[in-house]
């Protein structure tokens, strides 16, 4: 990279020409050195001041200022919609308190590069790339630490100016297969604490940037090791220790942590890596802590219920960090973690198998086999996944007949209902989940005259709704 003149996009040439010294800078940097490549740049931009940079790039896209004071310009290039750009200012940071937001900034266009990189977070974020010729400003050694895999602050308040640093360690050793430098190491240590300055948001992002790492596991590791983990997620921590009979000296811990990343790689998934799937994965088991019984008569430790104190449990977690920022939907993280105790058992019946769908959705079935294929992997027997591939053939072979599972599948709606005479009410709602129950069993019957003369049959005789919605609901526990 060094000495290669750089093609240069046309804004920054602007730029240059009016005399900017421009470089690309933290992130990027680091991942072009280690050939990843990246389709958001960071610029830094000096010997221009914030107003001259702006009238500069008007006529080539698109600005949006942020950052106090304005001082970073997010600039979206004409003709390149994949391709973003965040421009700043250099700036010296001067921490004002103990939350990631408080700082008094002050932004120079005249600053050194150099000192501008020294304001940041690890020395393999701190160095720059000047633009065109492509030359690497590298005062901290990050470069030689990245090649030595190795993760070391710039300098030794880094955590203590901005505590969010603490779970970016983290879930950049992780990303990246790096070992934390030891005195690195011992001040994350020492300032774990302040991360509950933090706001929840930004370290859901932190999170989620963790569950990318090939085993977001080696995290969470790290993360109960230097204290993180506890005022982070106490509910995960505290199932440490407690013994689930699967492996001699095995932990509900453990088992958690080969789930998550089977659910993040596993190559038998169908959704492997998936955001929600993770989260489910993660939060499985919190509730084993609060259920974990000594069986009187079979001298096994069980955990009746689980599922559901995980789920409440995952819920309040999941609202406090505010989880829902980084594209994880709640509901279906708790949908998948109440119903993962599921048998799976390969001679179901066809309608078993359409009643099991219908309880879970056509749209998260597949990841509900996802997670209980990942439990298994964590599980006394990891290559023990024959049933649940078996269930999940019969699964899809059953969605490819495209039967009737919910209200909008059906071959006629609320105004069909209506139109026989039926007032407009609770009872229209009452009577469409009737017929819902009554195609499941029998899917042949989902056309319009049949299920008009069900109505009517209804209508005669309106508690045939609650039997064929009570049947429903009894069939539906066949197979959870």
């Amino acid at each position: 990279m060094d000495n290669n003149k750089l093609k240069t996009p046309i804004f920054m040439q602007a730029l240059i020409d009016a005399g900017a010294d421009i470089y690309e800078v933290g992130g990027p940097v680091r991942d072009a050195l280690i050939g990843r490549e990246s389709k958001d740049h960071d610029l830094l931009c000096r010997k221009l001041p914030a107003r001259k940079i702006i009238s500069i790039l008007k006529p080539y896209g698109r600005i949006t200022m942020v950052g106090k004071s304005f001082g970073v310009i997010k600039f979206d290039p004409q003709n390149s919609p994949d391709t973003h750009y965040d421009i700043a200012l250099p700036r010296r940071e001067i921490s004002t308190g103990t939350g990631h937001r408080d700082f008094d900034v002050d932004f120079d266009h005249e600053m050194p590069v150099e000192e501008d990189l020294g304001r940041r977070d690890f020395t393999i974020n701190a160095m720059a790339m000047s633009i065109p010729n492509g030359n690497i400003i590298d005062p901290f050694g990050g470069r030689n630490d990245l090649n030595k895999k190795m993760l070391r602050m710039v300098f030794n308040r880094a955590f203590m100016e901005d505590p969010l640093r603490l779970i970016r360690a983290v879930q950049f050793a992780a990303r990246f297969g790096l070992t934390i430098e030891k005195e690195t190491w011992n001040a994350m240590r020492e300032n774990a604490h302040l991360i509950d300055s933090v706001s929840p948001e930004r370290i859901s992002i932190e999170l989620a940037k963790l569950m990318t790492a090939p085993k977001p596991s080696v995290g969470f590791d790290l993360m109960h090791e230097c204290g993180l983990l506890a005022r982070l997620l106490p509910e995960l921590e505290q199932v440490r220790g407690i013994s689930q009979d699967k492996m001699p000296g095995d932990d509900v811990y453990g088992h958690t942590m080969r789930v998550l990343d089977a659910a993040r790689n596993d190559k038998h998934l169908v959704n492997a890596g998936d955001l929600d799937l993770l989260f489910a994965a993660l939060l499985h088991d919190i509730g084993k802590a609060r259920t974990s019984r000594r069986h009187p008569t079979e001298e096994k430790t069980v955990f009746f219920g689980h599922q559901l104190a995980s789920a409440r449990l995952a819920k309040r977690w999941m609202k406090r960090i505010k989880i829902e920022v980084t594209g994880v939907d709640i509901p279906s993280v708790l949908r998948l973690i109440e119903n993962h105790m599921f048998d799976t058992k390969s001679y179901f019946t066809d309608r078993a198998i359409r009643r099991f769908i219908a309880k879970i959705g056509p749209e998260l079935i597949y990841k509900l086999t996802d997670l209980r294929l990942s439990d298994n992997r964590g599980g006394k027997h990891p290559n023990g996944i024959n049933g649940v591939l078996k269930l999940r053939k019969r699964i899809e072979e059953e969605m490819a007949k495209k039967p009737p599972f919910g209200p909008k599948d059906l071959a006629i709606n609320g105004h069909d209902i209506i139109s026989l005479g039926m007032p407009e009410g609770p009872m229209i709602g009452r009577i469409l989940q009737a017929i819902v129950e009554h195609v499941l069993d029998k899917p042949q019957d989902n056309n319009r005259d049949k299920l008009l003369a069900l109505v009517n049959e209804i209508s005669e005789n309106p508690s045939l709704a609650d039997k064929l919605i009570a049947q429903g609901k009894e069939r539906s526990d066949d197979l959870i």
